[in-house]
């Protein structure tokens, strides 16, 4: 695997579980 597709994989990661963090205490609050 490129470097190149480890941080386009690790970028939508880190995205993906801000976007579940910011749902769930929104679903919270």
């Amino acid at each position: 695997m490129s470097q190149a597709t480890q941080i386009v994989l690790g970028t939508v990661g880190v995205a993906a579980v801000l976007t579940i963090l910011v749902v769930f205490f929104m679903a919270l609050g």
